[in-house]
């Protein structure tokens, strides 16, 4: 947030032009007068943000939330994906709608740990505070809306992000019908046309590659290898002869690992960068 704010006559601080000029984008916006991503942007730098996102969590039928807009940021290492969730952890769920949670002031909490995802988009070093906020929910599904900063927040600016909560909340709530799956359409379709390039996993390592750059637990690595096989969940449950469900929370493990929220983003990543090495095969017992 700026610094150079005009003072109304109660002694409150009016936000500087940048911030209202992003309001208005955003506002604007949610109404399809530019491309979510834009109206994202122009909210988050009003804001002081160096990355944001906007993400959906259908919680009957998805494990992990879909990143509905990205504002990746000009930051060394770009936001790729939404940290609502790891932020949130024990609390997801239980938040208020509207409220703002710093990811500062769960540091101290000794129920709230960080999740493998977090903890490598925490060392890149590039952020230093995390705000999330919980703006809608239904019974099918909840809206977080998170803002990455670059530098650490002094309390006025946790005032200011808190007194414009109630104004973003309102303009999505109000926003243009069927702009939220537009949005996850347009994102497919722009992943879908990307040059391969762009769409490179994080890691140039093979994923299954001896050096097993996402740490992958013995259990979770061998789970990879028999998709990479083309075996189904069901097959490899059976090839394991393990339960489907323990198949799926290793999934989970796996997702958070590797920066992926469903099958078809980990087969890329895991499919993208290489064949496993005979020589990782039998490391980890696998034949």
């Amino acid at each position: 947030m700026r610094d150079d704010k005009a003072i109304s006559g109660d002694g409150t601080s009016i936000p500087d032009l940048t911030v209202l000029d992003g309001i208005a984008s955003w506002c604007g916006g949610l109404h399809g007068s530019m491309p979510l991503s834009e109206a994202l942007q122009a909210l988050a730098s009003g804001l002081g943000a160096s990355a944001a996102a906007i993400s959906r969590h259908h919680y009957r039928s998805e494990e992990l939330a879909r990143t509905v807009a990205l504002y990746s940021g000009q930051m060394r290492r770009p936001l790729r994906r939404s940290f609502g969730q790891d932020v949130l952890g024990y609390l997801y769920g239980t938040e208020r709608l509207g409220s703002v949670i710093f990811m500062g002031d769960l540091l101290g909490d000794p129920q709230w740990s960080v999740s493998p995802a977090l903890r490598s988009w925490m060392s890149s070093k590039v952020i230093h505070e995390i705000a999330v906020i919980p703006l809608a929910r239904t019974r099918n599904h909840v809206d977080f809306i998170e803002f990455h900063f670059d530098h650490v927040l002094d309390r006025t600016a946790y005032n200011d992000l808190e007194r414009l909560v109630p104004t973003i909340m309102r303009s999505w709530n109000g926003r243009k019908p069927g702009l939220v799956t537009h949005s996850l359409i347009d994102e497919r379709i722009a992943i879908a046309h990307a040059p391969a390039a762009d769409r490179k996993p994080a890691q140039d390592e093979p994923l299954l590659g001896v050096s097993n750059p996402a740490r992958l637990s013995r259990a979770e690595f061998r789970v990879c290898l028999m998709l990479s096989r083309g075996l189904s969940v069901k097959g490899v449950a059976e090839a394991l002869s393990l339960s489907e469900n323990t198949v799926r929370s290793h999934l989970r493990a796996i997702y958070s690992k590797t920066d992926t929220s469903n099958l078809a983003e980990l087969m890329y990543c895991i499919l993208s960068v290489g064949r496993p090495e005979d020589e990782t095969e039998y490391r980890f017992g696998t034949r």
